[in-house]
């Protein structure tokens, strides 16, 4: 399927026409019908990106801004709420179930779009060889994929509280794809308790093949540590990726983190699988260092 046909797919979106939807409205009309005569930059010219990815809801959109205050190119086709790359988000909107499968089949096609649509990510790029890369929340779902097109990249994998994500009235992916990952015919009946199962599956994936496919250049880091701890943790991250900041440039990066409100707000809800979550899901809580306080459901 061509570029054409990919805009003509796009238009069925039911958004409301907030300032994203129209920012992602001029990229689909605007960009997508240039991909076809945007030369690729010769491979040895591309770095590998530094990609962010996490369950939606879990506080990305810091990251990519602090990437940018040391020079990262993260794109200028970007949600302007979310930081997400508009690239991507048209690309997982559309494929995220064909991309996660993985099928041999499709790989060839599959990559192909990606990379046209990762010459629009990087348009008006001022040197294709500088550091550069995306933030997609479902990023964290296709590592196998993104590892494959890119070998050397570097996966930043943000993780929160599940039982606070599971509040969150970001239901993108459970409206989606729910049905496909879950195996339930109706998740949105129940969307706390899917949230909180989408989180786990999500998050253990992430993890497994981070660590399987990328070692060192996997990196997890916990939101509320960055909440809490913002200098620390977001020197881990440009450590990771091998950026050598000033102190007066971390104290800049420091200043984007503002701290929700909704932290630990799972202890005051009434939602019942938050509080006495079943084995598996308090084993994916654990690993990622979060008490489950010894509650768990039979």
């Amino acid at each position: 399927m061509g570029v054409v046909a990919l805009r003509r797919r796009s238009m069925d979106s039911s958004n409301a026409l907030t300032s994203a939807n129209i920012r992602f409205h001029l990229f689909r009309t605007l960009v997508l019908p240039m991909l076809p005569m945007l030369p690729d930059a010769p491979a040895q010219q591309v770095p590998p990106p530094v990609v962010i990815g996490a369950h939606g809801g879990s506080g990305t959109r810091v990251l990519p801004r602090a990437l940018r205050l040391a020079g990262f190119w993260m794109g200028s086709w970007v949600n302007p709420r979310t930081e997400d790359a508009m690239s991507t988000r048209f690309f997982l909107q559309r494929y995220f179930e064909q991309a996660m499968a993985d099928e041999p089949a499709q790989r060839v096609e599959l990559e192909r779009l990606f990379r046209a649509l990762i010459r629009g990510h990087r348009v008006r790029m001022p040197d294709p060889s500088s550091a550069w890369g995306w933030k997609n929340p479902r990023s964290m779902w296709v590592i196998p994929f993104l590892a494959r097109l890119y070998p050397g990249m570097r996966f930043i994998h943000l993780v929160r509280d599940g039982r606070d994500v599971a509040l969150s009235k970001n239901l993108n992916l459970l409206r989606k794809h729910g049905t496909w990952l879950l195996g339930e015919q109706s998740p949105e009946a129940d969307p706390v308790r899917s949230q909180l199962r989408l989180w786990a599956l999500g998050n253990a994936i992430a993890a497994r093949d981070g660590k399987r496919l990328l070692g060192d250049n996997y990196l997890h880091l916990s939101y509320e540590a960055l909440c809490w701890a913002p200098r620390e943790t977001l020197a881990r991250m440009y450590d990771h990726v091998g950026q050598s900041v000033s102190r007066p440039m971390l104290d800049r990066a420091q200043q984007l983190v503002v701290p929700p409100s909704s932290i630990n707000a799972w202890r005051n809800s009434e939602h019942e699988c938050l509080h006495q979550p079943n084995p598996e899901i308090s084993a994916v809580l654990r690993r990622f260092g979060y008490s489950t306080e010894g509650a768990e459901s039979v």
